[in-house]
């Protein structure tokens, strides 16, 4: 008999699209022009995808080819022929292609939501951050590299950054360039956690061309095709890494020995320019955290509802109602941020440096919205195996490996600390808190008078505390704070306004929850039982009703 993935997996049959109220009223808010390949999209991942993905996990992890059998250096990534046709259905959905032939980053956001596999996701967030950055930045030679890839039946991009000594600090990087002709030629040992390694047709580089002054400002990018010019390899891969999760994208160690490099945009932005790109990656981190945490939270709610302890489903516990309500009210203000990070840096990407007021706000949501969603992620992956008991922490049940993959959101494209001491830095040059909290003021003056007025408490006690770090002997220790409270601020003006826009009584009480957790640092009395399973039940109905009932 055929093994049925539903027996370990209760969401199978959900549509992450359409059965997805957050999502869909986030989106009617922002004004968003549905497409109809999102919605096969959402069916397709619950139903296949997902389960293909947790084989591949288990199983099927790719695999170094570094040799041929003629003795010639292949430094290729074997990957099972599902894990390919996976790769390629999603990119016959559009989720690079509208980067490349639209401009349409949106749709590639969305779809990050939509797929969240953290591993699988990356091969797309890294083709398509590498397609954004030759559009908007390459020459007419690269233009043409853009074309001709976009125009094969399917490429794959890549981003090598991160070098060993350095990490998240680009200004320490090795990697050098040197002009030959129409090209440059790339040498560094260090390219240290390169993801796509092995699968990518080409990759955005940063490197120090000659006579670069030190730091940061002497970064260049550069386009470095996985082939010469003459067919060759480009450059080497030394191993693949052995990591915690996000399996399915292989990471390596790359080595660039003489490899033949395009510049992109002026040598004098590069930081910029690289940090931009970055932009990307760091707005599908927080997409795909908070796509992975809802569906968690799905399988939690439905097995919830299914499994009963002391006479009644665990649901009807209050305790258990409580603390699924409270991670619905994290998944709810995270995506709503991350969703409003992710139109505003879509309506900026036009810009150029030296960059305007409108870049730099989409950048402080960026930040404030990979940080905030990444841990909430991790909150609510971890907590959703509590709630599954000892099965949660068993490999052979789907759960644990939502955790695993949604651990690396905070790390990849800068740690926490690295979000923070970004935001920081333009709350000093560019008064940018002050700038956000103007925002939240004119949302706050559309709100009916009882979420203004909790909306006002908030706002009144990040404006209190931003006086205090602002007075203190050094704003950087505090850098963290910072960025979260703003961040819970933001959120929660958008939570209010995105409820009362698009008239869900769940998100408003959700949001009041979200307010409690992180403003009141208590729960309020007047929260009553009923109020916790209006909030989790209005989260989880249409097609998932249906799905509950074939359980």
């Amino acid at each position: 008999m055929k093994f049925d993935f539903s027996n370990i997996f209760l969401s199978k049959g959900v549509n992450y699209f359409s059965d997805d109220i957050v999502l869909q009223d986030v989106l009617n808010y922002l004004g968003y022009d549905i497409d109809d390949k999102l919605q096969e999209m959402g069916r397709y991942v619950s139903e296949e995808m997902i389960e293909d993905s947790i084989f591949i996990d288990h199983y099927g992890e790719p695999v170094l080819q570094m040799w041929g059998i003629l003795d010639n250096r292949t430094d290729g990534i074997w990957i099972s022929r599902t894990h390919q046709n996976m790769i390629d259905r999603l990119l016959d959905m559009g989720v690079v292609s509208k980067i490349a032939s639209e401009n349409d980053l949106m749709y590639h956001f969305i779809s990050g939501y939509l797929i969240s596999d953290a591993g699988l996701f990356c091969t797309l967030t890294l083709t398509g951050q590498t397609a954004y950055g030759l559009r908007k930045y390459g020459d007419a030679r690269l233009q043409q590299f853009l074309n001709h890839y976009a125009n094969s039946d399917h490429w794959l991009g890549a981003t090598y950054y991160t070098e060993i000594q350095g990490g998240s600090d680009l200004g320490a990087n090795q990697t050098t360039a040197v002009r030959s002709g129409d090209k440059y030629i790339l040498n560094g040992e260090n390219k240290y956690f390169a993801s796509n390694a092995g699968l990518a047709d080409g990759a955005i580089v940063t490197a120090r061309m000659e006579g670069a002054r030190p730091g940061a400002k002497g970064i260049s990018v550069f386009f470095v095709p996985t082939l010469r010019s003459d067919g060759t390899r480009n450059y080497e891969i030394r191993r693949i890494k052995d990591k915690l999760g996000t399996i399915m994208v292989p990471t390596g160690e790359v080595v660039l020995k003489d490899s033949e490099g395009y510049l992109l945009g002026d040598e004098k932005n590069g930081i910029y320019i690289a940090l931009e790109i970055l932009e990307v990656s760091r707005i599908d981190d927080a997409i795909a955290a908070m796509g992975i945490a809802r569906k968690a939270l799905w399988e939690a709610y439905f097995y919830a509802n299914k499994r009963t302890a002391f006479g009644k489903p665990i649901i009807d516990h209050p305790l258990m109602l409580r603390d699924l309500a409270e991670m619905e009210s994290e998944v709810e203000a995270s995506t709503v941020l991350s969703m409003i990070a992710a139109d505003m840096f879509n309506k900026a990407s036009h810009l150029k440096p030296p960059y305007d007021d409108q870049y730099h706000m989409a950048r402080a949501f960026t930040h404030m919205a990979k940080n905030i969603a990444s841990w909430s992620s991790d909150y609510v992956t971890r907590y959703t195996m509590e709630v599954f008991g000892g099965k949660g922490f068993l490999k052979e049940f789907p759960v644990e490996k939502f955790h695993r993959d949604s651990i690396v959101t905070s790390l990849w494209e800068g740690t926490s600390n690295i979000q923070a001491l970004d935001f920081l830095e333009i709350v000093q040059k560019r008064g940018i808190d002050e700038k956000i909290l103007a925002l939240v003021w004119n949302i706050m003056d559309n709100l009916s008078s009882e979420n203004a007025a909790m909306l006002k408490a908030a706002f009144d006690s990040v404006r209190e505390r931003m006086v205090s770090y602002k007075n203190s002997e050094n704003m950087e220790y505090f850098a963290k704070d910072i960025l979260n409270m703003f961040g819970y601020l933001s959120a929660l003006a958008y939570m209010f306004s995105v409820s009362e826009k698009t008239g869900n009584p769940g998100m408003q009480m959700a949001a009041r929850i979200y307010y409690y957790r992180h403003f009141a640092n208590s729960l309020a009395t007047d929260i009553k039982f009923s109020d916790f399973r209006r909030v989790i039940d209005w989260m989880n109905t249409t097609g998932s009703e249906k799905v509950i009932e074939m359980k």
